[in-house]
């Protein structure tokens, strides 16, 4: 068995249901989520993903809707994780993987020494606007942060409260509204 590529299946999966963990999201969501909002995959890989995870037993379908059928542990995500290519190739069974907790263990001893904090230094301002985006999308503070840094090392030199407009347009927020509480 491969480790590094249940690891993978790990993160994408505890990934993609980090901001919402008792819901069940819709293979539609999923697919855009991948493929438009994080960039991960192309939208006919991650079809085809999400196909190989449900037929793999991953993932559980009732009527276009998944759910993970795995134990989750948010602590064990990676900060600015993206999945590699050979997460398309070789999917082990999910009745395989025995070893999916002892991976999250390490995972977790290994980010419980990483401060979201610590990734990016935000003024006063921007700490608002941080929690006005959490507040109006539903997306947990410290994932906003951990986006944020990881616009910033992709895009090169762009400005922390550019990375934060773009996390807000990215969730269909009003850019005028929000370009106003930056002015002032």
């Amino acid at each position: 068995m491969n480790f590094n590529i249940e690891n993978e299946i790990v993160q994408l999966i505890s990934t993609t249901w980090l901001n919402s963990p008792k819901e069940e999201l819709s293979k539609n969501y999923i697919t855009r989520y991948w493929s438009i909002d994080t960039q991960w995959m192309s939208y006919a890989q991650a079809e085809s993903l999400i196909a190989e995870l449900i037929g793999k037993g991953w993932l559980i379908e009732e009527k276009s809707i998944l759910k993970p059928n795995i134990e989750m542990n948010f602590e064990s995500i990676t900060f600015g994780w993206n999945p590699k290519e050979n997460i398309h190739t070789k999917l082990p069974k999910s009745n395989d993987v025995e070893i999916v907790e002892t991976i999250q263990e390490l995972k977790t001893e290994e980010t419980n020494n990483i401060d979201v904090t610590s990734i990016i230094e935000l003024t006063s301002a921007q700490r608002r606007l941080v929690r006005y985006i959490s507040a109006n999308t539903g997306i947990l503070k410290d994932e906003i942060i951990r986006r944020c840094a990881r616009k910033k090392r992709s895009l090169g030199q762009i400005t922390t409260n550019l990375c934060l407009l773009l996390i807000a347009k990215e969730q269909g927020m009003d850019m005028p509204e929000l370009l106003e509480g930056i002015e002032n």
